[in-house]
């Protein structure tokens, strides 16, 4: 299979994906952008600007509406290591802060500093001896998403409230319908750990007792940042 390949041959897997062989440069550490499908060109303009190279440049085509981020998984999974860095314009460009907050923790995890264009304080660079910093830097972003999601469900919360509360004062409240799905407290947890390639979508599933077609409908409205919590 393909993912084999590229465990078992790191040459082979970096030169799929960005045409070029590697030397014994593989040892030293790594950069790479990452530019999304909106406004790639832009994207790509001012990765040049920083020096960059074609080769170290990933972009994921777009299927019908929306991307398939194949690209991105094997810059993930199979390209970036222990002491690499990733670029990227903005935050958006690893999607929703649902979908961008556990990318970031895959990242501080294993050690892979992130610098985004558009917030200057994860562009500061540090001597050798203090690159821990970098953690720390993407760990404050990671918490700050984390305070705003949880601020999020709060407000959603309420707001749901005071809608029902007003709906069963009405006539209407007879015909409101099939309740909605009420979502297990491990919601985040488990989806974090599943996006973050940490567990399997089965395993998830099981952990929050979630049928498979229930599952991929919250999932998706989860990832595009529309699912209300």
């Amino acid at each position: 299979m393909l993912y084999n390949t590229y465990r078992n041959n790191p040459e082979h897997r970096r030169s799929h994906i960005l045409g070029e062989s590697i030397s014994q440069k593989l040892k030293n550490k790594n950069t790479y952008y990452y530019a999304d499908v909106n406004n790639t060109a832009g994207q790509i303009e001012k990765f040049r600007t920083m020096g960059a190279e074609d080769n170290q440049i990933i972009v994921d085509p777009v299927h019908a509406r929306l991307p398939r981020r194949e690209n991105y998984q094997k810059l993930k999974n199979e390209l970036l290591q222990q002491g690499d860095t990733l670029i990227i314009c903005s935050l958006s460009v690893l999607g929703s802060k649902y979908v961008a907050r556990p990318e970031l923790i895959h990242c501080r995890d294993n050690h892979i500093r992130v610098k985004i264009l558009d917030m200057p304080a994860t562009m500061q660079d540090f001597p050798e001896e203090l690159e821990g910093i970098y953690d720390t830097v993407t760990d404050v972003i990671i918490q700050t998403l984390t305070t705003v999601i949880k601020q999020e469900q709060i407000r959603i919360k309420r707001q749901q409230r005071r809608g029902i509360e007003t709906l069963r004062e009405s006539t209407a409240w007879e015909d409101y319908g099939r309740p909605s799905i009420t979502l297990p407290d491990n919601y985040i947890e488990v989806m974090d750990r599943w996006l973050a390639g940490k567990i399997t979508a089965n395993a998830a599933m099981g952990l929050m007792n979630l049928r498979r077609t229930t599952f991929y409908k919250l999932a998706k409205l989860y990832k595009e940042g529309d699912l209300q919590i």
